[in-house]
């Protein structure tokens, strides 16, 4: 249940077979990819960078990201993957809640380095290296390749240190950090293997950032099983095609945008794409419609799945039983038990809706120093996303809404609070409520309504560009709406439910 083992093993096995291949750049075997991990790994070692620190990582997908989570991996360094979207001060939360002492970045996110509060910059010192080529005053991670022993590091290490934190989207709020060990993504790795039967001979490509724990789970997981893992820097449908093709891949990881993309260009078909055995798409539910064409396109190989970074995979479910219960997300996966309570922590029965609690093996250990969220979040050793489902008589689960008021963009987890703290301190706002309103190609878009003080003459343009100064791009609203009021309840809560539901009113899916 150590991550770090496997590639010392996969090297003896298959020491001549592709790692890594990264699109339009090199190729590493499991021997090479070996010898440099473990080289990294002992100069950060001789940095003082040692179990139970912390090292940030701020990149694009690359070789040497995955070189950076197995070195790390090897001597327990707790991985702190940074959303590269977000601003310098939110960058500089996490490195702070995190407690990182060091950080490997690329090149083109040193504006954002250069942004950081002096407290972040002091915790990191000299303890900076880019990942793509020396830049500025930052060495490259080569140099740290070079001066380290090809020896393997003698570190002992246990199924229940942390991995890495996940952090959660928030930015104006704090967000949360959700702590993982080895033994959650070993459960994890070796629990997809045998739903997927994926194996040594499997190539797989996920375009997604690997700062998202799912496209770096499915990278890594083909470098823990002996398989070759393409890597591209970023999404483009026709080169992901081409790249299916050239490499005949044979499974993938892909958020429901980028299905939705690859089934709308035009000529799609053109692409041999026939290697491909198993389609994984997951981080919101798969309109049907988009659904339907991916499986026109590319056969019965989808497969869709219900989990998060807290508790890696829940639910998983394929094209036939698709077919057959349209919405489902699939039944539990092994080990995995699911309970849908009601308020008072009573088990609903086998159709009603309730909260969704799940207990198993892969569970996280809790959010980073903070214990009350924590304990929000569990009914003793069972774990709620805070979503409301219902369970049918055969055991299949059915999202139905989500307690919480999160939006879901083009895989993105987003905080209405934090784009509303936004608009509120903007001028002549005298309040705002923000919601997910359907969009065919990012599933939901971001939507503010707005009540202006009296008196006050407000643009949507102007709002929405104050939001994308403060705030990521894929956070800032796509559509302002203009309101004389905003509907609450008795106690004075904003009812973002009454927001969305002329919106929602004529869609089958509710999230």
């Amino acid at each position: 249940m150590l991550l770090g083992r496997a590639l010392p093993r996969n090297a003896q096995l298959y020491p001549g077979r592709p790692a890594i291949v990264e699109a339009g750049g090199r190729t590493l075997t499991y021997h090479e990819l070996n010898g440099r991990v473990h080289r990294l790994a002992n100069a950060l070692l001789a940095r003082g960078l040692g179990k139970g620190q912390r090292l940030a990582i701020l990149g694009r997908s690359s070789a040497a990201y995955l070189e950076a989570y197995f070195a790390a991996a090897r001597i327990g360094l707790w991985q702190v993957p940074l959303n590269f979207h977000l601003k310098s001060a939110d960058i500089g939360h996490r490195l702070l809640h995190s407690g990182a002492s060091a950080m490997l970045i690329d090149r083109e996110f040193a504006p954002l380095f250069d942004g950081l509060e002096p407290a972040a910059r002091a915790a990191l010192g000299d303890r900076v290296w880019t990942m793509d080529g020396a830049h500025g005053i930052f060495p490259s991670m080569e140099t740290l390749v070079a001066e380290g022993g090809a020896v393997p590091p003698d570190v002992r290490l246990d199924p229940e240190d942390i991995l890495y934190i996940g952090y959660t989207s928030g930015t104006t709020g704090p967000a949360k950090g959700a702590l993982v060990s080895h033994r959650a993504i070993v459960t994890g790795y070796l629990y997809k293997a045998l739903a997927y039967g994926l194996g040594p001979d499997d190539v797989t490509l996920d375009p997604g950032p690997f700062w998202h724990s799912a496209p770096r789970d499915y990278a890594s997981l083909a470098c823990y099983l002996g398989g070759t893992a393409i890597v591209t820097r970023g999404f483009e449908p026709s080169e992901y095609l081409e790249l299916v093709q050239r490499h005949r891949v044979t499974n993938s990881f892909l958020v429901p945008t980028m299905v939705q993309m690859l089934t709308s260009l035009e000529g799609n078909e053109r692409y041999d794409t026939s290697s491909l055995r198993l389609v994984l798409s997951g981080g919101s539910p798969l309109p049907t419609a988009v659904k339907d064409r991916a499986v026109a396109r590319f056969g019965p190989i989808l497969h869709e799945f219900y989990g998060a970074t807290e508790t890696r995979m829940i639910t998983s479910v394929s094209t036939p039983e698709l077919a057959e219960r349209r919405r489902t997300v699939g039944r539990a996966m092994r080990d995995v038990e699911i309970r849908v309570l009601d308020e008072d922590g009573e088990e609903r029965p086998r159709g009603e809706v309730g909260e969704i609690f799940v207990r198993g093996p892969g569970l996280y250990s809790g959010y980073h120093e903070d214990p009350e969220r924590t304990r929000a979040a569990q009914r003793g050793e069972w774990f709620s996303l805070g979503d409301l489902g219902r369970m049918d008589d055969d055991g299949y689960l059915y999202l139905v809404d989500r307690k919480q008021d999160m939006i879901i963009s083009g895989g993105e987890n987003i905080y209405p609070n934090d784009i509303e703290e936004v608009l509120a301190a903007c001028q002549g706002v005298k309040e705002a409520a923000v919601i997910g309103v359907p969009d065919p190609t990012w599933g939901e878009a971001v939507t503010a309504v707005v009540v202006p003080a009296p008196g006050a003459q407000l643009s949507a343009e102007a709002l929405i560009a104050a939001c994308a100064a403060r705030l990521p791009a894929y956070m800032k609203p796509r559509a302002v709406a203009f309101a004389e009021a905003l509907p609450r309840n008795p106690v004075g809560k904003v009812l973002r439910r009454v927001l969305r539901e002329p919106y929602w009113r004529r869609q089958e899916e509710k999230i």
